[in-house]
């Protein structure tokens, strides 16, 4: 196998790249920017050149290509359908992607949030962080964990100064008794939706330091077990992609977009 070859496995979509037209409510839609393409995933911007509603739409594949010649296709409907299933959960939720349609057997839709991400956005609102909290209280309410708050790229500032949030791809419901006991349950539940407060304070800590409260300066520095672990086994594996990558585009291999773009 040639490098190239090798290099194009590391994403969702191969060499294929994401298609350029796309039906939705027998409209059709035009590629404007691949916003992320990593290995599990790609997310990209479509548009209408009509006067429609939304005009703007966000087509997300899952894996669909192989992997050292073995079939993940199956990887990427698995992640579709659990992602699907949470943003049903969340449809009452203001702030989060509002879901469209599916799309193939990996894919879905769903309505673009006008805005940037959080580490695109230097000034915020003062009250941006007090909302993105009540924000993931609701999601919370429904015994939903997001786990994947330490990305600023997850955090939209909208171009109305609200905080949404998107990308639930690894996101949990986890129900009354899904281990059984009702009381182990619970406390796993908290433990997980705290690691999510806990990277809203640090956010806060580190963009609009003299807005944190002392409560929230502690919070924000109170890494739980579940946080230390998570990092000991997923640092050394972005850390090796990282280098794999950065190694392959030195040979002149990649030239497509890796996981660094941001956005809906």
């Amino acid at each position: 196998m040639n490098s190239s070859k090798f290099a194009h496995q590391l994403y969702a979509c191969g060499n294929k790249g994401m298609p350029e037209q796309i039906a939705l409510r027998d409209n059709n839609y035009s590629l404007q920017k691949i916003l992320k393409h990593d290995f599990f995933a790609a997310t990209a911007l479509y548009q209408s050149d009509k006067q429609l509603q939304p005009d703007k739409i966000i087509l997300k594949l899952n894996r669909q290509h192989h992997f050292l010649g073995i079939p993940l296709q199956w990887l990427g409907m698995l992640i579709c359908a659990h992602e699907v299933c949470i943003l049903q959960r969340l449809n009452e939720i203001p702030n989060v992607p509002k879901l469209l349609s599916v799309y193939n057997e990996t894919g879905f839709i769903y309505g673009y949030i006008e805005g940037k991400c959080l580490n695109e956005t230097k000034k915020l609102p003062n009250d941006f962080f007090d909302k993105l909290l009540e924000l993931l209280q609701q999601i919370h309410s429904l015994n939903i964990v997001y786990l994947d708050m330490n990305k600023r790229s997850n955090i939209i500032v909208g171009s109305d100064g609200q905080p949404y949030m998107i990308d639930f791809q690894i996101s949990l419901h986890l129900k009354e008794r899904f281990l059984f006991s009702k009381t182990v349950s619970r406390y796993s539940r908290q433990v997980l939706q705290k690691s999510d407060l806990y990277h809203i304070y640090k956010h806060k800590r580190k963009l609009c330091p003299d807005l944190l409260e002392p409560h929230e300066q502690a919070l924000s520095r109170r890494k739980s077990n579940w946080i230390k672990l998570h990092r000991l086994i997923a640092t050394p594996f972005r850390k090796l992609r990282r280098s794999i990558l950065e190694f392959l585009h030195t040979k002149g291999f990649t030239a497509i977009e890796d996981d660094h773009n941001g956005g809906n």
